[in-house]
């Protein structure tokens, strides 16, 4: 027993994967995973065993009955599928625990491999030929009417015997699996979720769709950088631009605004937050919940209760009629100057807790000697902020820049909810370009998502340099 046991322990991790998935598709063979729905209705579930076991099924509908025998097909799928699962199990475990020989090993996984795609197989088999066109026929139903389906065990398990399958493939091939490669998932997950879209937006901003499939042209970038201009207002002046430059400048004014706007109201708050949490011995500040709450309520909700506030019959509306006795109210978001101050108002509101982390986590970790140091050295707190503390909470102020001026760039929900759709963004712009029908119109969406991106991570490029210069005087890189 004890033999046993330390022959587990030395077991890699690619065999452990291996057995469990082979003792799970064992298992599986009596775990319900198929539905069987009739006339919209789920009748039962089922699982190769109890295919056997109760393979008759009568369902009595308002004007016809709906019978089904699953004899002899359960008998010959339960029968196949114990096989292989007891065969797939058997080696797994005989080859990891009782063979010495690395080519053995290696012909066990491979032989392991085969039965776990077998039994994965035998899986989809029975699944799409548990109702077969004569069933249906003789009952007098549609396959929409008749049909089953798998249930979430039914995922798990292909899950499970994909993980096996791999593990017996990386087996087969004598590479030994470490725990780095428990990383390789997050590498899948940055591969299909970000470098695979930007290789997408790469491909159609340069190749447009035809009746053939995509060809090479430059008729995105031919519509985005068309000679059309429009005259649109910048701070009460009218000016006459390309018109999707003119949309560009407008969602870098935002950004610009909204990243100046947190970091001058976020600075000095998180400064008085970690000063407070210093002096009271905490390790965070409970005040800090009270701005990062907000975060938790939904965007839009938030934004449209700023629109009520600002609205014709809104609060501050009728809070001024009722105490300065204003006869009409004051139309802030029909005003053009107004309404885009309270557009970055709003926007500032909404980024600010996205500043003050970074630059509070930043400053609450900064040893308070080094300020008595320089007060000894003869520095007054002017003195004393600019020329350590502020120096030190750079990392966090770049951090929190990052983290605030990339996705106001693009932020079109509140500009769209708070001037009622009369001020377009880019990110309006790439959202009208994609759904619009015309391929040529989804080709220049494409165009403009990757000139934005081009332009963030040029800034980004910008910010880390400044990131490492502040990092190597002696600050904490977020």
């Amino acid at each position: 027993m004890s033999d046993i046991k330390s022959r587990f322990k030395l077991m890699p991790l690619h065999g452990i994967i291996m057995c469990i998935a082979a003792t799970l598709s064992f298992v599986s063979v009596f775990v319900p995973m198929f539905e069987l729905f009739v006339q919209y209705k789920k009748e039962r579930t089922y699982s190769l065993f109890s295919m056997i076991m109760s393979p008759r099924v009568f369902v009595q509908l308002r004007d016809s009955s709906v019978n089904l025998d699953f004899r002899g097909f359960g008998a010959l799928m339960f029968t196949l599928t114990i096989v292989v699962a007891v065969a797939a199990l058997t080696l797994s475990l005989g080859f990891q625990l009782y063979s010495h020989s690395r080519n053995t090993k290696r012909l066990g996984c491979l032989s392991v491999m085969v039965l776990l795609g077998a039994r994965l197989a035998l899986h989809v088999i029975t699944l799409n030929k548990f109702i077969t066109p004569s069933m249906i026929a003789e009952n007098g139903l549609t396959a929409q009417r008749l049909y089953v389906v798998q249930s979430l065990t039914g995922n798990i398990l292909c899950v499970i015997l994909f993980l096996g399958i791999a593990a017996s493939i990386y087996g087969a091939l004598g590479l030994t699996m470490q725990m780095k490669l428990l990383s390789y998932p997050y590498i899948a997950w940055v591969v299909l979720f970000t470098i695979l879209p930007l290789v997408l937006i790469l491909f159609r901003a340069f190749f447009g769709k035809t009746s053939g499939g995509y060809a090479f042209n430059l008729d995105g970038f031919k519509t985005l950088f068309e000679n059309k201009t429009v005259t649109t207002e910048f701070y009460g002046v009218r000016v006459t631009l390309q018109e999707y430059f003119s949309v560009f400048l407008r969602s870098l004014d935002y950004a610009l605004w909204t990243t100046f706007g947190c970091l001058l109201l976020g600075y000095p708050l998180a400064y008085i937050l970690q000063a407070r949490a210093k002096r009271l011995h905490n390790e965070s500040s409970k005040l800090l919940l009270l701005f990062v709450l907000p975060t938790w309520m939904n965007t839009m909700l938030r934004t449209y209760a700023w629109r009520a506030f600002f609205g014709q019959t809104g609060v501050l509306n009728t809070f001024l009629m009722s105490v300065f006795g204003m006869q009409e109210p004051i139309l802030f978001l029909k005003d053009p100057i107004l309404s885009d101050i309270i557009t970055k108002f709003v926007l500032i509101n909404d980024f600010l807790p996205f500043m003050l982390l970074p630059i509070y986590s930043v400053l609450v970790k900064i040893d308070e000697s080094l300020g008595q140091a320089a007060a000894d050295l003869g520095a007054n707190k002017v003195q004393t902020f600019t020329k350590v503390i502020f120096p030190l909470s750079l990392p966090g102020v770049i951090s929190g820049i990052q983290m605030v001026f990339m996705p106001s760039m693009t932020f079109y929900m509140i500009p769209d909810i708070i001037t009622e759709g009369s001020k377009t963004t880019i990110g309006n712009t790439v959202q009208s370009f994609i759904l619009n029908e015309s391929a040529t119109f989804q080709q220049a969406g494409n165009v403009l998502s990757l000139i934005l991106l081009l332009f963030v991570l040029f800034t980004m490029r910008v910010l880390r340099n400044q990131d490492k210069e502040a990092s190597g005087s002696g600050g904490m890189v977020l």
